[in-house]
């Protein structure tokens, strides 16, 4: 009975640690909680690429729990609160990963996608894969991290607009599929998880493509059809100053073309690599006065090295990793960060109404301007009215390892000595520490000023519910004691 009890105990200690969750208010992210303003400091997460997805092996990014624990270590350092993670299986369990994640205060956004057959939208002809087997796959991942507190929010599509032909076939369906993810997710889910799309930033067609996206079909501000975020692949700001400035990477007209989203704008892939190693000097920019107004943050692209030289962090076959100078750029960058005032909302962006749709919304750029969304297709119906079956539903569970088994080594080739998540207590997100992992500060960057603390996003809530747990699990020993 002792041990069951102890079991008991600590998986309230778990829970009780769990990061609040985030929800959509007008065109900013608010933390469910306190309602400060939640600013995504992030990071896109893929080890191994699409090789790393191996479902029938049961192989995902999000599958071993020592290879998170490893990522989860060198992200809190660097001082990440937000992971994309593309191309996830659901009947894969995830637990570990994401509870090594969530420890350490670390949101996902999950792309619903994969590039496997039956598991995306045909781009060039979207009517023959919107069908009940891909309705059933992308309702999968929404049951496998829907319970989750840590997920934040489900991409319905990637890059799916991208040329004249896209432009004029596609959106009516991706509307079609956040419609069907909503409703899904209202029948099914205790909480909302917002859904939105990740663009690519073809210029053309980026504003005509969020209006298409993020408007209410006959004013209804509760139209299921409208996403409820929009992400932005961007990569437009390559070098340093003068090479690249903030009017010539297009930054200014981002701001202008998106001064009154109704949603949250954020870049769901940043980072230019024609100049290395890279300053970003783009996060600097992002996260400036002159971009929150409008965007609320951005995620690096990307954690891993492959083979085209965007990652932060090069791994090796056995499983050591060695930091790239990157890494050591981004974290000096967001070191830099005025947490206090990236958290603070805005009155007047979480009341914001979305446009009602019709055709004069969009311009001449070839978006479609058809409003008449596909029915949900044969046999889609009953899915989402009784749910898909055979998957694993995630739930969070205790972590116990702390300390990365494997070497990792900073960007010099030096050794990090006692590498551990550190599990943050009263349910914060995790915010950069205004440390150097690497112990060297790179060329041209400063790491001077005060270090940032962690983010509370529930003011003494975590400790009292662990305090009670403790009390009520010390009781129960010792009633079994006298038992």
């Amino acid at each position: 009975m002792i041990p069951f009890t102890l079991v008991l105990f600590a998986l309230w200690i778990s829970i009780a640690f769990a990061v609040q969750p985030i929800k959509v208010q007008g065109s900013e992210f608010i933390n469910s909680v306190t309602n400060q303003r939640f600013q995504v400091i992030g990071v896109a997460y893929q080890p191994g690429g699409s090789a790393g997805y191996i479902p029938q092996n049961g192989v995902d990014p999000l599958s071993n729990g020592t290879i998170c624990l490893r990522d989860a270590a060198l992200m809190q350092k660097l001082g990440l609160n937000t992971i994309r993670v593309y191309n996830l299986s659901p009947t894969i369990n995830h637990d570990m990963c994401v509870s090594i994640f969530n420890d350490v205060g670390i949101y996902m956004f999950i792309d619903v996608n994969s590039p496997l057959p039956n598991e995306s939208l045909n781009a060039g002809d979207p009517g023959i894969s919107y069908d009940a087997t891909y309705l059933e796959r992308i309702f999968g991942v929404i049951e496998a991290f829907k319970d989750y507190p840590n997920t934040l929010g489900f991409f319905a599509g990637n890059e799916d607009i991208n040329d004249s032909p896209s432009a004029s076939l596609d959106p009516p369906y991706l509307r079609a599929i956040t419609r069907d993810l909503k409703n899904y997710i209202s029948k099914h889910s205790s909480r909302t998880v917002p859904v939105g799309y990740s663009a690519a930033d073809v210029r053309p067609l980026l504003v005509d493509t969020s209006s298409y996206l993020q408007c209410a079909i006959d004013g209804s501000t509760t139209d299921p059809s409208r996403i409820d975020f929009f992400g932005l692949n961007s990569y437009s700001w390559c070098g340093a100053p003068p090479a690249t400035s903030f009017d010539q990477a297009g930054y200014n007209i981002l701001v202008s073309d998106f001064a009154n989203t109704t949603v949250p704008v954020f870049f769901s892939e940043y980072g230019c690599n024609k100049v290395e190693p890279r300053v970003w000097d783009d996060t600097a920019a992002l996260f400036s006065p002159a971009m929150t107004g409008v965007f609320s943050g951005g995620l690096a692209y990307e954690f891993t090295e492959g083979s085209n030289n965007f990652g932060l962090v090069n791994i090796s076959a056995n499983g050591s990793a060695q930091l790239r100078v990157d890494y050591d750029g981004l974290q000096a960058q967001l070191n830099k960060l005025n947490i206090s005032l990236l958290e603070s909302s805005n009155a007047t962006a979480t009341a914001l109404t979305p446009a009602t749709c019709k055709s004069s919304l969009i311009g001449d750029s070839g978006i479609s301007n058809n409003f008449t969304i596909p029915s949900v297709p044969p046999g889609g119906q009953d899915l989402i009215d009784n749910g898909v079956t055979n998957i694993t539903n995630g739930q969070l569970v205790q972590v116990s390892q702390l300390n990365v088994p494997m070497a990792v080594f900073d960007s010099n080739g030096v050794q990090l000595q006692g590498l551990a998540i550190k599990p943050l207590p009263n349910d914060q997100s995790n915010t950069p520490s205004g440390q150097n992992t690497t112990g060297t500060t790179p060329s041209g960057s400063s790491t001077t000023g005060s270090a940032a603390t962690p983010s509370a996003t529930k003011s003494g809530g975590a400790r009292m519910a662990v305090e009670g747990w403790l009390v009520w699990g010390l009781l129960g020993l010792g009633m079994v004691w006298r038992l």
